[in-house]
């Protein structure tokens, strides 16, 4: 059963879950096993979400026991659905099979997204067995910045403004149909974005771009290059750039999500393993289950 968790419940429930959230094979992500994120900044998040109207903390009770708690929250405008937390300790088909029904009835039509450390071998087998698709399987990686030398003096790189924005768009707009951050988007949220394009002979050749998380950690969401070329060099410059810029901002940790092609270049450039991420989404939720 699931119900909606109090913050006194909260309290009383907290150490379990972070227990469960360290361990990669009954969590989801967001991971707490990145090297970055903190006991602290685990219960200060759920705390938060008292404090929100597009947010909800609810328990997964069986048998009379809490066994785990899910962490949801919604955008409405984007009909999008998704977790901030989801770590569960026995029976997670069973959790899910109540969530995916709980999302149908509140959220219908809303796509859901759902992510999880390859480790989870159970949560992910559930969604691919109930309508779900992997649509993005990577290495999660974690740089250390105060660890990093400085890896690239920046030149021939080009600053993304709202002035120059159409070369950044060149290239994104090849890739950007199933992303959240599209073309649109990040135009319109462009303050917050810091985004790198290596220009050759006047054509953007590849773009890397990053955002703030907090104030000592950033995250790069995505490098893309021209026509998908593989061009692991260039590749390499871009991810180092961004790591420059952030350790110049006073950046302490970068995050970056790849595929299995380019892991070799994270590594290379001062990048650590922490794990296999897999996102899985279902175009729509009905009031029923997806069997």
């Amino acid at each position: 059963m699931l119900r909606t968790c109090t913050k006194e419940e909260l309290d009383q429930y907290v150490d379990f879950a972070y227990e469960l959230a360290i361990d990669l094979t009954k969590s989801g992500y967001p991971t707490y096993c990145d090297r970055i994120k903190t006991k602290d900044m685990f219960i200060e998040r759920r705390c938060r979400a008292f404090e929100r109207d597009d947010e909800e903390i609810l328990l997964f009770v069986l048998e009379g026991e809490v066994q785990g708690l899910i962490h949801c929250y919604w955008i409405m405008e984007d009909r999008y659905f998704s977790v901030n937390c989801f770590v569960i300790n026995t029976a997670p088909e069973t959790a899910l099979s109540e969530f995916l029904a709980f999302a149908g009835e509140r959220f219908p039509g809303y796509e859901v997204y759902l992510g999880f450390p390859a480790e989870n071998v159970a949560s992910i087998r559930y969604l691919q067995d109930h309508g779900f698709e992997c649509i993005e399987n990577d290495y999660n990686n974690t740089a250390f910045l105060e660890d990093a030398e400085p890896l690239c003096d920046m030149n021939g790189m080009i600053r993304i403004g709202p002035d120059n924005y159409d070369r950044f768009e060149l290239l994104h707009s090849q890739t950007d149909d199933d992303m959240y951050w599209n073309c649109e988007r990040m135009r319109n949220d462009l303050d917050n974005w810091y985004i790198f394009v290596r220009d050759t002979g006047g054509m953007p050749q590849g773009a890397v771009y990053y955002r703030k998380i907090s104030e000592e950690w950033f995250e790069i969401f995505g490098i893309d290059l021209d026509q998908g070329k593989n061009d692991l060099v260039l590749f390499q410059e871009l991810l180092e750039a961004a790591l420059s810029d952030a350790k110049n901002r006073g950046g302490i940790y970068m995050t970056f999500f790849c595929e299995k092609d380019n892991e070799a270049a994270a590594i290379k450039s001062g990048f650590q393993c922490i794990g296999e991420y897999l996102c899985l989404k279902t175009c729509t939720v009905t009031g029923e289950d997806p069997a």
